[in-house]
C-alpha cells in the first residue's frame, strides 16, 4: 500500500510540473502574439502616414494642376486621424494606452472630408482607402487637397 501511495505522489508531482511548464509556454506564446499585433498596427500606421506625406509632397513639388491617386491602409486600431496644416497624424490604441504616429509635410494640406469619411463621429474604421491628392491654385491658403474617391 505504501508503494502505491509513493507512486501516486510522484505521478501527481510530475503532472503538476508539466502543467506549470505548459502554462508558461502558453503565457509566452500569448504575449508574443499580442505584441506582434501591436507592432503590425504601428508599422501599418507608419506606412499610412508616410504614404500620405510622400503623396502630398509629390503634389506640392510638381505644383498646379497636379493630381494623383494613392491607396492608403489605415490600421483597425486607429482612434483618430488628423490632416491639418503640415502634419499627418494617426492616434493608435496600443493595449491600455495610446500612441501617435505622425509625419510633417512640405505642403499645407486640407483633408476634412477624408477625416469625416474614415472617422465618422470620432470612431475610425480601418481599411484601404483610395485617396486623391490634388494641387490647389494659389488663391487658397492650402497647397494640397486630399479627398477619398467615391
Amino acid at each position: 500500500m505504501k508503494n502505491r501511495a509513493q507512486v501516486s505522489l510522484e505521478y501527481m508531482t510530475m503532472l503538476g510540473l508539466s502543467l506549470i511548464i505548459f502554462a508558461g509556454v502558453i503565457y509566452i506564446a500569448t504575449t508574443l502574439v499580442l505584441t506582434q499585433k501591436t507592432q503590425i498596427d504601428v508599422d501599418t500606421a507608419y506606412m499610412a502616414v508616410r504614404g500620405i506625406r510622400e503623396s502630398a509632397d509629390f503634389i506640392y513639388v510638381h505644383g498646379h494642376p497636379s493630381k494623383i491617386q494613392s491607396t492608403i491602409h489605415i490600421p483597425s486600431s486607429a482612434e483618430s486621424l488628423s490632416l491639418q496644416g503640415n502634419v499627418v497624424r494617426i492616434k493608435l490604441s496600443v493595449g491600455e494606452s495610446f500612441t501617435d504616429v505622425y509625419a510633417v509635410t512640405r505642403a499645407n494640406m486640407t483633408g476634412n472630408s477624408v477625416v469625416d469619411r474614415i472617422c465618422p463621429g470620432g470612431i475610425c474604421s480601418g481599411g484601404y482607402y483610395p485617396m486623391i491628392f490634388e494641387s490647389l491654385n494659389e488663391s487658397t491658403n492650402y497647397d494640397v487637397n486630399i479627398t477619398i474617391e467615391g
